[in-house]
Protein backbone atom coordinates (compact mmCIF):
# COMPACT_ATOMS: atom_id res chain seq x y z
CA UNK A 1 0.00 0.00 0.00
CA UNK A 2 1.53 3.26 -0.81
CA UNK A 3 2.31 5.30 2.15
CA UNK A 4 -0.12 8.62 0.99
CA UNK A 5 -2.91 5.91 1.75
CA UNK A 6 -1.53 4.41 5.21
CA UNK A 7 -4.92 5.47 6.51
CA UNK A 8 -6.91 3.18 4.47
CA UNK A 9 -7.49 -0.12 6.34
CA UNK A 10 -7.76 -2.01 2.49
CA UNK A 11 -6.71 0.08 -0.99
CA UNK A 12 -7.55 -1.75 -4.12
CA UNK A 13 -6.23 -0.46 -7.43
CA UNK A 14 -8.07 -2.53 -9.74
CA UNK A 15 -6.29 -1.78 -13.17
CA UNK A 16 -2.65 -0.59 -11.73
CA UNK A 17 -3.17 3.02 -12.95
CA UNK A 18 -5.14 4.66 -10.66
CA UNK A 19 -7.88 5.17 -12.86
CA UNK A 20 -10.84 2.30 -10.80
CA UNK A 21 -9.59 2.22 -6.92
CA UNK A 22 -11.63 0.77 -3.59
CA UNK A 23 -10.76 1.35 -0.70
CA UNK A 24 -12.34 1.05 3.33
CA UNK A 25 -11.04 3.69 5.90
CA UNK A 26 -9.04 2.37 8.93
CA UNK A 27 -11.04 4.33 10.98
CA UNK A 28 -14.41 3.03 10.28
CA UNK A 29 -15.56 0.17 12.44
CA UNK A 30 -16.56 -2.07 9.57
CA UNK A 31 -16.63 -0.01 7.17
CA UNK A 32 -17.87 -0.40 3.39
CA UNK A 33 -16.00 0.17 0.13
CA UNK A 34 -15.55 3.28 -0.93
CA UNK A 35 -14.71 3.65 -4.88
CA UNK A 36 -12.80 6.75 -6.49
CA UNK A 37 -12.47 7.12 -10.10
CA UNK A 38 -10.45 9.18 -12.28
CA UNK A 39 -12.60 9.41 -15.78
CA UNK A 40 -9.73 10.47 -18.48
CA UNK A 41 -10.04 14.07 -19.83
CA UNK A 42 -12.26 15.29 -16.34
CA UNK A 43 -10.42 16.84 -13.67
CA UNK A 44 -10.67 16.09 -9.91
CA UNK A 45 -12.13 12.39 -8.88
CA UNK A 46 -15.43 10.98 -8.12
CA UNK A 47 -16.02 9.53 -4.74
CA UNK A 48 -18.69 6.80 -4.13
CA UNK A 49 -19.67 4.54 -1.59
CA UNK A 50 -20.50 1.39 -3.07
CA UNK A 51 -22.57 0.29 0.01
CA UNK A 52 -21.36 -3.03 0.71
CA UNK A 53 -18.75 -4.37 2.54
CA UNK A 54 -18.34 -7.45 -0.16
CA UNK A 55 -15.39 -6.95 -2.54
CA UNK A 56 -16.60 -8.82 -5.39
CA UNK A 57 -19.83 -6.03 -5.20
CA UNK A 58 -18.06 -3.32 -4.91
CA UNK A 59 -15.58 -4.41 -7.55
CA UNK A 60 -18.71 -4.37 -10.25
CA UNK A 61 -20.21 -1.26 -8.87
CA UNK A 62 -16.71 0.56 -9.27
CA UNK A 63 -16.40 -1.04 -12.84
CA UNK A 64 -20.09 -0.84 -13.92
CA UNK A 65 -19.82 3.12 -12.74
CA UNK A 66 -16.71 3.96 -14.59
CA UNK A 67 -17.64 2.81 -18.04
CA UNK A 68 -20.43 4.45 -17.99
CA UNK A 69 -18.88 7.42 -17.11
CA UNK A 70 -16.24 7.30 -19.61
CA UNK A 71 -18.94 7.04 -22.28
CA UNK A 72 -20.54 10.18 -20.42
CA UNK A 73 -17.49 12.61 -20.93
CA UNK A 74 -17.05 10.36 -24.30
CA UNK A 75 -20.32 12.12 -25.55
CA UNK A 76 -19.33 15.43 -24.00
CA UNK A 77 -22.41 15.36 -20.59
CA UNK A 78 -21.47 16.13 -17.09
CA UNK A 79 -19.92 13.15 -14.64
CA UNK A 80 -19.68 14.81 -11.78
CA UNK A 81 -23.68 15.27 -11.64
CA UNK A 82 -24.69 16.93 -8.01
CA UNK A 83 -28.22 15.61 -6.63
CA UNK A 84 -31.62 16.47 -7.38
CA UNK A 85 -31.39 18.12 -3.87
CA UNK A 86 -28.51 19.71 -4.34
CA UNK A 87 -29.54 21.98 -7.88
CA UNK A 88 -33.25 22.73 -6.20
CA UNK A 89 -30.91 24.68 -3.44
CA UNK A 90 -29.34 26.80 -5.75
CA UNK A 91 -32.77 27.11 -8.11
CA UNK A 92 -34.69 28.22 -5.23
CA UNK A 93 -32.40 31.08 -4.41
CA UNK A 94 -32.72 32.42 -8.35
CA UNK A 95 -33.92 36.05 -8.20
CA UNK A 96 -37.27 36.76 -9.59
CA UNK A 97 -35.56 38.35 -12.41
CA UNK A 98 -34.28 35.43 -13.92
CA UNK A 99 -37.36 33.58 -13.73
CA UNK A 100 -38.56 35.62 -16.69
CA UNK A 101 -41.80 37.31 -16.22
CA UNK A 102 -43.18 35.53 -13.27
CA UNK A 103 -44.22 37.55 -9.69
CA UNK A 104 -42.60 36.45 -6.76
CA UNK A 105 -45.90 35.07 -5.55
CA UNK A 106 -45.65 32.60 -8.49
CA UNK A 107 -41.89 31.70 -8.09
CA UNK A 108 -42.14 31.13 -4.40
CA UNK A 109 -45.24 28.67 -5.17
CA UNK A 110 -43.47 26.70 -7.74
CA UNK A 111 -40.29 26.27 -5.11
CA UNK A 112 -43.24 24.89 -2.62
CA UNK A 113 -44.60 22.76 -4.92
CA UNK A 114 -41.12 20.88 -5.34
CA UNK A 115 -40.18 21.27 -2.20
CA UNK A 116 -43.41 18.95 -0.47
CA UNK A 117 -43.35 16.64 -2.63
CA UNK A 118 -40.26 15.95 -5.94
CA UNK A 119 -37.87 16.91 -3.51
CA UNK A 120 -38.94 14.10 -1.18
CA UNK A 121 -39.00 11.56 -3.99
CA UNK A 122 -35.92 12.86 -6.05
CA UNK A 123 -33.71 14.41 -3.74
CA UNK A 124 -30.65 11.89 -3.13
CA UNK A 125 -30.69 11.02 -7.32
CA UNK A 126 -28.28 13.02 -9.15
CA UNK A 127 -30.29 14.87 -11.51
CA UNK A 128 -28.97 12.84 -14.48
CA UNK A 129 -31.06 10.37 -13.14
CA UNK A 130 -34.26 12.24 -13.38
CA UNK A 131 -35.14 10.69 -16.38
CA UNK A 132 -38.85 10.45 -18.28
CA UNK A 133 -38.92 6.69 -16.81
CA UNK A 134 -38.23 8.20 -12.96
CA UNK A 135 -40.77 10.75 -13.95
CA UNK A 136 -43.16 8.55 -14.73
CA UNK A 137 -42.09 6.55 -11.68
CA UNK A 138 -42.59 9.48 -9.68
CA UNK A 139 -46.48 10.15 -11.09
CA UNK A 140 -47.33 6.41 -10.09
CA UNK A 141 -45.91 7.62 -6.73
CA UNK A 142 -47.70 10.68 -6.63
CA UNK A 143 -51.21 8.72 -7.55
CA UNK A 144 -50.81 6.54 -4.78
CA UNK A 145 -51.43 9.19 -1.85
CA UNK A 146 -54.10 8.63 0.69
CA UNK A 147 -55.19 12.00 -1.44
CA UNK A 148 -55.01 11.54 -4.64
CA UNK A 149 -54.19 14.78 -6.18
CA UNK A 150 -56.27 16.06 -8.92
CA UNK A 151 -54.68 16.47 -12.01
CA UNK A 152 -54.55 19.98 -12.25
CA UNK A 153 -52.42 19.75 -8.89
CA UNK A 154 -49.69 17.39 -10.79
CA UNK A 155 -49.55 19.50 -14.07
CA UNK A 156 -48.56 22.53 -12.00
CA UNK A 157 -46.20 20.15 -10.06
CA UNK A 158 -44.88 19.12 -13.29
CA UNK A 159 -44.81 23.18 -14.59
CA UNK A 160 -42.57 23.59 -11.61
CA UNK A 161 -40.35 20.37 -12.00
CA UNK A 162 -39.55 21.03 -15.37
CA UNK A 163 -38.08 24.77 -14.67
CA UNK A 164 -36.29 23.22 -11.85
CA UNK A 165 -34.71 20.43 -15.30
CA UNK A 166 -34.79 23.59 -17.50
CA UNK A 167 -32.32 25.47 -14.71
CA UNK A 168 -30.43 22.58 -14.58
CA UNK A 169 -29.55 22.51 -18.26
CA UNK A 170 -28.80 26.06 -17.72
CA UNK A 171 -26.30 25.04 -15.83
CA UNK A 172 -24.40 22.34 -18.19
CA UNK A 173 -25.79 19.24 -15.28
CA UNK A 174 -27.78 17.75 -17.79
CA UNK A 175 -27.87 17.85 -21.21
CA UNK A 176 -31.75 17.66 -22.45
CA UNK A 177 -35.18 18.15 -20.11
CA UNK A 178 -36.77 14.91 -20.12
CA UNK A 179 -40.40 14.48 -21.20
CA UNK A 180 -42.92 14.53 -18.69
CA UNK A 181 -46.06 13.50 -19.70
CA UNK A 182 -49.77 13.77 -17.96
CA UNK A 183 -52.81 12.52 -19.45
CA UNK A 184 -55.74 14.27 -18.60
CA UNK A 185 -58.84 11.74 -18.21
CA UNK A 186 -61.44 14.21 -19.12
CA UNK A 187 -62.13 17.67 -20.41
CA UNK A 188 -62.60 20.23 -17.60
CA UNK A 189 -63.29 23.69 -19.73
CA UNK A 190 -64.93 25.83 -17.58
CA UNK A 191 -68.03 26.79 -18.51
CA UNK A 192 -68.18 29.89 -21.13
CA UNK A 193 -71.57 32.82 -21.65
CA UNK A 194 -73.64 32.19 -24.15
CA UNK A 195 -74.74 34.97 -26.83
CA UNK A 196 -77.48 35.69 -25.10
CA UNK A 197 -76.46 36.00 -21.58
CA UNK A 198 -73.24 37.80 -22.53
CA UNK A 199 -75.76 40.71 -24.28
CA UNK A 200 -77.63 40.74 -21.05
CA UNK A 201 -74.50 41.11 -18.86
CA UNK A 202 -73.56 44.09 -21.22
CA UNK A 203 -76.39 45.91 -21.05
CA UNK A 204 -76.21 45.63 -17.37
CA UNK A 205 -73.09 47.07 -16.67
CA UNK A 206 -73.24 50.56 -17.57
CA UNK A 207 -76.16 51.02 -15.06
CA UNK A 208 -74.38 48.85 -12.87
CA UNK A 209 -71.09 51.42 -12.75
CA UNK A 210 -73.46 54.08 -11.99
CA UNK A 211 -75.52 52.55 -8.82
CA UNK A 212 -72.43 52.80 -6.76
CA UNK A 213 -72.33 53.87 -3.77
CA UNK A 214 -69.21 55.96 -3.92
CA UNK A 215 -66.49 57.14 -5.53
CA UNK A 216 -64.54 53.83 -4.96
CA UNK A 217 -66.95 51.55 -5.52
CA UNK A 218 -67.59 53.47 -8.81
CA UNK A 219 -64.02 53.10 -9.72
CA UNK A 220 -63.98 49.34 -9.12
CA UNK A 221 -67.08 48.92 -11.06
CA UNK A 222 -65.84 51.09 -14.17
CA UNK A 223 -62.66 48.80 -13.86
CA UNK A 224 -64.18 45.34 -13.61
CA UNK A 225 -66.81 46.53 -16.82
CA UNK A 226 -64.10 47.38 -18.86
CA UNK A 227 -62.27 43.97 -17.80
CA UNK A 228 -65.03 42.53 -18.79
CA UNK A 229 -65.33 43.86 -22.00
CA UNK A 230 -61.24 43.54 -23.00
CA UNK A 231 -61.29 40.10 -21.68
CA UNK A 232 -64.40 38.59 -23.88
CA UNK A 233 -63.11 40.77 -27.33
CA UNK A 234 -59.65 39.40 -26.92
CA UNK A 235 -59.46 35.97 -24.87
CA UNK A 236 -56.35 36.78 -22.84
CA UNK A 237 -55.86 34.41 -19.77
CA UNK A 238 -56.49 35.98 -16.83
CA UNK A 239 -52.61 35.96 -15.53
CA UNK A 240 -52.01 37.90 -19.17
CA UNK A 241 -54.10 40.80 -18.34
CA UNK A 242 -52.77 40.97 -14.91
CA UNK A 243 -49.41 41.97 -16.42
CA UNK A 244 -50.57 43.91 -19.29
CA UNK A 245 -48.73 47.80 -19.63
CA UNK A 246 -49.81 50.43 -21.32
CA UNK A 247 -46.06 49.86 -22.91
CA UNK A 248 -47.46 46.35 -24.50
CA UNK A 249 -50.80 48.27 -26.29
CA UNK A 250 -50.64 49.59 -29.91
CA UNK A 251 -52.79 49.36 -33.09
CA UNK A 252 -52.84 47.65 -36.35
CA UNK A 253 -54.85 47.95 -39.47
CA UNK A 254 -57.52 45.34 -41.04
CA UNK A 255 -57.11 44.90 -45.15
CA UNK A 256 -60.44 47.80 -45.26
CA UNK A 257 -58.09 50.28 -43.41
CA UNK A 258 -59.73 49.58 -39.52
CA UNK A 259 -58.03 50.41 -36.65
CA UNK A 260 -57.44 47.07 -34.25
CA UNK A 261 -55.87 47.33 -30.82
CA UNK A 262 -52.58 45.28 -30.67
CA UNK A 263 -51.44 43.72 -27.39
CA UNK A 264 -48.51 42.16 -26.54
CA UNK A 265 -48.78 39.70 -23.90
CA UNK A 266 -46.19 37.48 -22.04
CA UNK A 267 -48.06 33.93 -20.64
CA UNK A 268 -47.77 30.33 -20.01
CA UNK A 269 -46.67 29.86 -24.00
CA UNK A 270 -44.33 33.01 -24.07
CA UNK A 271 -44.62 36.21 -25.53
CA UNK A 272 -47.27 37.19 -28.52
CA UNK A 273 -49.25 39.98 -30.28
CA UNK A 274 -52.95 39.69 -29.75
CA UNK A 275 -55.20 41.15 -32.17
CA UNK A 276 -58.39 42.40 -30.71
CA UNK A 277 -62.09 42.46 -31.51
CA UNK A 278 -63.56 45.57 -33.32
CA UNK A 279 -64.10 47.85 -29.96
CA UNK A 280 -61.64 47.28 -27.75
CA UNK A 281 -59.44 49.81 -28.98
CA UNK A 282 -62.41 52.46 -27.42
CA UNK A 283 -62.04 50.51 -24.27
CA UNK A 284 -58.53 50.47 -23.93
CA UNK A 285 -58.55 54.02 -24.59
CA UNK A 286 -61.50 54.67 -21.69
CA UNK A 287 -58.97 53.32 -19.45
CA UNK A 288 -56.02 55.63 -20.26
CA UNK A 289 -57.98 58.79 -19.87
CA UNK A 290 -59.61 57.56 -16.65
CA UNK A 291 -56.12 57.74 -15.57
CA UNK A 292 -55.42 60.68 -17.06
CA UNK A 293 -57.65 62.81 -15.38
CA UNK A 294 -56.95 60.30 -11.51
CA UNK A 295 -53.40 61.20 -12.35
CA UNK A 296 -53.73 64.74 -14.10
CA UNK A 297 -51.23 63.63 -16.62
CA UNK A 298 -50.53 60.19 -18.72
CA UNK A 299 -50.11 57.10 -17.14
CA UNK A 300 -46.13 55.76 -17.31
CA UNK A 301 -45.50 53.31 -20.05
CA UNK A 302 -44.49 50.67 -17.31
CA UNK A 303 -48.03 51.15 -15.50
CA UNK A 304 -50.49 48.61 -15.21
CA UNK A 305 -53.40 48.71 -17.41
CA UNK A 306 -55.58 47.65 -14.89
CA UNK A 307 -54.30 49.21 -11.81
CA UNK A 308 -55.50 50.04 -8.18
CA UNK A 309 -54.90 54.27 -7.86
CA UNK A 310 -51.40 53.28 -6.10
CA UNK A 311 -50.75 52.36 -9.44
CA UNK A 312 -50.30 48.51 -8.03
CA UNK A 313 -51.52 46.13 -10.47
CA UNK A 314 -55.08 44.58 -9.72
CA UNK A 315 -54.56 41.37 -8.34
CA UNK A 316 -57.68 39.25 -8.87
CA UNK A 317 -61.41 40.37 -10.45
CA UNK A 318 -63.34 37.23 -9.41
CA UNK A 319 -64.99 38.70 -6.96
CA UNK A 320 -66.73 41.85 -8.27
CA UNK A 321 -66.79 39.64 -11.68
CA UNK A 322 -69.26 37.65 -9.15
CA UNK A 323 -71.32 40.22 -8.32
CA UNK A 324 -71.90 41.68 -11.43
CA UNK A 325 -72.70 38.39 -13.03
CA UNK A 326 -75.14 37.36 -10.13
CA UNK A 327 -77.12 40.97 -10.65
CA UNK A 328 -77.46 39.94 -14.36
CA UNK A 329 -78.71 36.48 -13.30
CA UNK A 330 -76.40 34.59 -15.16
CA UNK A 331 -73.52 33.69 -12.10
CA UNK A 332 -74.47 29.82 -12.76
CA UNK A 333 -73.95 27.95 -15.83
CA UNK A 334 -77.08 25.45 -16.74
CA UNK A 335 -75.25 22.87 -15.44
CA UNK A 336 -74.68 24.43 -12.03
CA UNK A 337 -71.26 25.01 -12.22
CA UNK A 338 -70.12 28.87 -11.18
CA UNK A 339 -68.57 31.82 -13.45
CA UNK A 340 -65.41 33.15 -13.05
CA UNK A 341 -62.92 35.41 -14.83
CA UNK A 342 -61.33 32.45 -16.75
CA UNK A 343 -65.12 32.20 -18.26
CA UNK A 344 -64.59 35.51 -20.57
CA UNK A 345 -61.62 33.53 -22.32
CA UNK A 346 -63.83 30.54 -22.99
CA UNK A 347 -66.70 32.88 -24.28
CA UNK A 348 -64.50 34.51 -26.37
CA UNK A 349 -63.44 31.14 -28.27
CA UNK A 350 -66.64 30.01 -28.18
CA UNK A 351 -68.47 33.02 -29.71
CA UNK A 352 -65.39 33.07 -32.57
CA UNK A 353 -65.78 29.78 -33.74
CA UNK A 354 -69.56 30.71 -34.33
CA UNK A 355 -69.05 33.30 -35.91
CA UNK A 356 -66.39 30.91 -38.40
CA UNK A 357 -62.74 32.31 -37.55
CA UNK A 358 -60.29 29.98 -38.91
CA UNK A 359 -59.20 27.49 -36.02
CA UNK A 360 -55.96 27.65 -36.45
CA UNK A 361 -55.86 31.79 -36.54
CA UNK A 362 -57.92 31.54 -33.46
CA UNK A 363 -55.27 29.12 -31.81
CA UNK A 364 -52.78 31.39 -32.58
CA UNK A 365 -54.05 34.43 -30.86
CA UNK A 366 -55.20 32.56 -28.13
CA UNK A 367 -51.97 31.31 -27.16
CA UNK A 368 -53.06 28.01 -27.57
CA UNK A 369 -53.00 24.40 -29.64
CA UNK A 370 -55.46 23.88 -32.44
CA UNK A 371 -56.17 20.22 -30.57
CA UNK A 372 -56.81 22.14 -27.59
CA UNK A 373 -59.46 24.72 -28.77
CA UNK A 374 -61.03 21.54 -30.50
CA UNK A 375 -60.66 19.70 -27.31
CA UNK A 376 -63.08 22.39 -25.43
CA UNK A 377 -64.88 23.69 -27.84
CA UNK A 378 -65.67 21.25 -30.46
CA UNK A 379 -68.92 19.77 -28.61
CA UNK A 380 -70.19 23.61 -28.34
CA UNK A 381 -69.15 24.54 -31.86
CA UNK A 382 -70.96 21.53 -33.06
CA UNK A 383 -74.54 22.85 -31.03
CA UNK A 384 -74.59 26.38 -32.52
CA UNK A 385 -77.08 26.60 -34.88
CA UNK A 386 -74.86 28.55 -37.69
CA UNK A 387 -73.00 25.35 -37.35
CA UNK A 388 -75.94 23.36 -37.80
CA UNK A 389 -77.24 25.33 -40.68
CA UNK A 390 -73.86 25.46 -42.72
CA UNK A 391 -73.63 21.50 -42.05
CA UNK A 392 -77.02 20.59 -43.66
CA UNK A 393 -77.75 23.74 -46.15
CA UNK A 394 -76.52 21.08 -49.57
CA UNK A 395 -78.18 17.48 -50.00
CA UNK A 396 -76.22 15.38 -52.71
CA UNK A 397 -78.34 12.73 -52.56
CA UNK A 398 -81.63 12.33 -51.07
CA UNK A 399 -81.34 10.40 -47.08
CA UNK A 400 -84.80 10.94 -46.00
CA UNK A 401 -87.66 8.76 -46.77
CA UNK A 402 -89.86 12.45 -47.28
CA UNK A 403 -87.07 13.14 -49.95
CA UNK A 404 -87.95 10.00 -51.93
CA UNK A 405 -91.96 10.05 -51.79
CA UNK A 406 -91.24 13.59 -53.53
Amino acid sequence: MPKSHSHYKDYLDLRGDGRIVLYKRADHHNPKWTVRLKIPETSGFVVKSAKTTDVFEARRFAEDLYYRLEGKARRGEPINCPTFGRVFAEWAKVPVIDQVVRTAKYVDGNVRRVEIWALQYFGELTIDRVTESTLADYLDWRLSQAKRPAVVTLKNERTAIRQLLKFAKRKGYIAEVPEFEIKSTRINARPDIPEREWYRLIRLLPTYVDRAQDKRRQRERFYLALYILIMGNTGLRVGEARRLRWRDVSTTRTLTDEVRALVLVRGKTGEREVVCNRGVERYLEQLRTFRTEELDEFPAADEYVFCHPSGKQIGSFKGGFQRALKEAGILFASGGKKRVPYSLRHTYATMRLGEGVNVFQLAANMGTSVEMIENFYGKKRMRDPKMATELTKHRAVPLLVEDLEG
